[in-house]
């Protein structure tokens, strides 16, 4: 999913953007935290700008929070509880955020926004139980900015920070030359030990 993300986002830019954090609000499996990085290193490196990053998320997240609240005020709840398994969409996701909407109301929408697995759904109970459209968007698009914007900037840091980028590739040549520095490292004690067994048996063969 994340190869697919970075492919989106480089061919379609702010819309691919908007596009793949809309499906991440609806019942897709798009996770926010394969995309979101991956745009604020594009900022890093200046193909995008921080404004239009966070507008183009927000917009995408609002979107597809509206079309989800949509989908459960017109009664399609009971269809993503039978076939939601099909895109990953679990009962238990679905029964959390009902209980966080049953005491929380409207600031269930919100904290929604920081919950793995219940965010891409959330706004269908929210529109099965006919909640207040404007408050729901309100709070909808306030909890995806604050999260949005908090992996643009992991993202963005990542891809500013010189040293945690040669860190990252010194593990990566560590792991891919692992084998051979293994084999290098264990030859000559090979060696030695084979040496060492000859020197034992020697003495008894003269014997």
């Amino acid at each position: 999913m994340a190869a697919f993300a970075v492919r989106v986002i480089e061919s379609g830019g702010y819309t691919g953007l908007a596009l793949l954090m809309a499906a991440e609000s609806m019942v897709l499996p798009v996770p926010s935290e394969a995309v979101m990085p991956f745009a604020g290193f594009v900022v890093s490196a200046g193909d995008m700008t921080w404004a239009g990053a966070v507008l183009a998320s927000s917009l995408g997240s609002l979107v597809g929070s509206w079309l989800s609240y949509l989908m459960g005020r017109h009664g399609f709840l009971p269809l993503v509880e039978r076939y939601g398994k099909y895109v990953l969409v679990h009962p238990h996701h679905l029964r959390q955020a009902q209980g966080m909407f049953a005491r929380r109301g409207v600031v269930a929408v919100f904290l929604c926004r920081f919950v793995p697995g219940v965010r891409h759904i959330s706004s269908i109970p929210a529109g099965a139980t006919r909640m207040a459209i404007m408050p729901f968007l309100a709070a909808s698009v306030a909890g995806a900015t604050a999260w949005n914007t908090f992996l643009l900037w992991v993202g963005w840091r990542f891809g500013r920070d010189e040293q945690a980028i040669a860190a990252l590739k010194s593990r990566m040549d560590l792991v891919r030359d692992s084998p051979a520095r293994t084999t290098r490292r264990l030859y000559p004690l090979r060696s030695a030990g084979l040496e060492a067994d000859e020197l034992k048996v020697r003495p008894a063969a003269c014997a």
